[in-house]
Parts: structure tokens; sequence; C-alpha cells
């Protein structure tokens, strides 16, 4: 059996505040073959980002983070700075959501793509000017300044920079965040087109489900600093199991489908704060199929049916036959 490029198991990440501890992450499992884009989706403050910055200890030192975060087979979590150093960029690296607070103003976008390769110690053959005609900037943009490029072209320039060390994972912390529609379109068939010619392995996250319609293989749904749903893409967003699933598949018309809803539907009530999570599900207090059980009892991710590849973590699905 192939090893999957990137092996989450029972992550937990909790920040230290004035405060107290807060619980971003609970216990989350996923994982991504090779070539495979895992899709990853849940409203604001349900952990999506602190999960992705957790993967390559992006986060503040005072946070903690136990589990394994196994990157093609090495524990992320147990390397010493100068390994983790050799990892970030050279084996997975991120293209972070905000380009214009992300990119130096006074640093031209070649010289901060080079930056990346000069970092770690890597040559292209092709360098910079190879780099700006795979994202569709052109070679003459790297002497630009990022106040020269509009949103979309400032994203292209953050997926050069990721892509600078030939990485076998992007990190896709809501990429097409604040862009229009058609450029989010153009910014989406981009990373797709690269990762199947490049054969990447990419984690999608995002609040917007119709996006991942277009680009996942897989979509993992996060409620609460947990994974609640994970199954094939397309499947899961048309067949939700999980109540939450449901409501955040209904907020969202899908691209491309005939029997998109024409009037999505929205979700009462907020997101439970992470330092005073109620009883069981913590969906609960939101859900309109909450029974006895779900107030006591915070089930964890089980099979549907016969289904291998679909889990769902509701008391309204039972373990899978068999």
């Amino acid at each position: 059996m192939t090893t999957p490029v990137l092996q989450v198991s029972d992550l937990h990440v909790t920040y230290h505040a004035h405060s107290g501890a807060v619980p971003a992450v609970r216990g989350v499992d996923i994982e991504i073959s090779r070539g495979e884009t895992l899709g990853l989706a849940g409203e604001s403050g349900c952990g999506k980002s602190t999960l992705a910055m957790a993967l390559l200890r992006l986060v503040p030192p005072t946070t903690q983070i136990t589990g394994s975060i196994l990157l093609a087979g090495k524990d992320i979590l147990t390397m010493k700075p100068g390994e983790l150093r050799a990892v970030r960029w050279v084996q997975a690296s991120v293209v972070f959501q905000g380009a214009q607070h992300v990119l130096n103003p006074v640093r031209s976008i070649g010289r901060q793509i080079d930056e990346a390769t000069e970092t770690h110690g890597r040559t292209r053959a092709g360098g910079v000017a190879e780099l700006l005609e795979l994202v569709g900037l052109g070679a003459r943009r790297a002497n630009d300044y990022p106040h020269e490029l509009s949103g979309g072209q400032k994203q292209r320039a953050l997926i050069a920079m990721a892509l600078a060390c030939d990485p076998m994972l992007i990190i896709a912390d809501e990429p097409t965040t604040a862009l229009d529609v058609m450029i989010q379109a153009q910014i989406l068939q981009l990373l797709d087109e690269i990762k199947r010619e490049r054969g990447l392995s990419m984690l999608f996250i995002t609040h917007d489900l119709s996006v991942l319609s277009q680009i996942a293989d897989r979509v993992a749904i996060m409620y609460a600093g947990r994974v609640i749903e994970v199954g094939a893409g397309k499947d899961l967003l048309r067949d939700s199991k999980h109540p939450y699933s449901k409501a955040l598949a209904a907020s969202f018309p899908i691209i491309g489908e005939n029997t998109s809803r024409r009037h999505p539907q929205g979700l009462a009530g907020d997101p439970p704060s992470p330092i005073d999570l109620p009883s069981g599900c913590p969906f609960h207090p939101r859900c309109a199929v909450a029974v006895d059980q779900c107030r006591s009892i915070d089930i964890e991710l089980r099979s549907v049916g016969n289904a291998t590849n679909r889990r769902v973590a509701c008391v309204h699905f039972g373990v899978r036959d068999g």
C-alpha cells in the first residue's frame, strides 16, 4: 500500500490565552493520498485555518499540539527546528489567504519568489520566469511590486511562491477569498491544472462548498474543532448526511449543477465558543433532529451503511455492517 502524503491522527491544537485554554482543533483524523485534493469546509471559527497552520507548526510557540502529523511518513511534531525548516516549502508549502497581507510591499515579486528558493538552498532551471509563466502572470511581472498587481494577480504570485521549491503537498487556505467570481474560477482552474500536471496533493480550505464541488476529490466538514463528515467530493455535497453538512450545503448553490437550489438557505444560531462547548454533540443546540443521546454523547466518526469511504459523526447513522 502506498504511504499517504499526509496522515493526521488524533490531532488536538490548544491555544493558551489569559482567559485559559482554548481547544481550537479536537481529535482530527485526515489523510491525503498522492495527487489527491482534500477539501476542508466549515463556518468561520470552526478550526480550519488553525488545522492548516498546525500541519507545519506555523502556530504560536505557546500553542499545544498533540497527536501525530505524518508527512511522507515522518512526524512533523517530533522534528527539531532544522528538520522542520527542511520540510516547510520543500515538501509542503502554503498558499495563504489575503495576498495583500502576505506579500512584502517593498520587494519585487521576482525577488520574493527567489527568496523562497534561496532560503532552502533550492535551484530551478527556469527560475522565476518559468514560475511566473506557469501561473499565468508572465515573466515580465518579475520586477513589479505588489501594489502594481490586481487581487487575482497577487494570488497567482502566492501560488508561484508556493511552487518555488517543488513541494509534494500544497495547503491552500481560502486562496480565493475576496476575489470576484470570474477571477475565483480562474484561480481554481489554475490550481487544478497545476496539481494534475505535477501530481501534487492539496488540502484546499474554504467556507464555500460551491468551490469544493469544482476542485475536491474528497471533502471533510468541520464543526467546533472536529471533522463531523467526510466522503467523496460531489457525493457528499449532493447527499450530505450530517444535519450540519446538510445545512451548510443548503447555504450555497453548486456551480454547474442543473438542480442547484435557487434560494440558498441559512442556519439559525451561531457556532459554540471553543471555551464553552455544550455537552454531547456540539451541534445539538442548532439541530432540528437532535435526540436525548445527542445532548450527552459526542459521537465519533463512523461508517455509513456499507460505504467504506463515507463517515459521519452523528447518532442517526450506524456503524458499517460486517
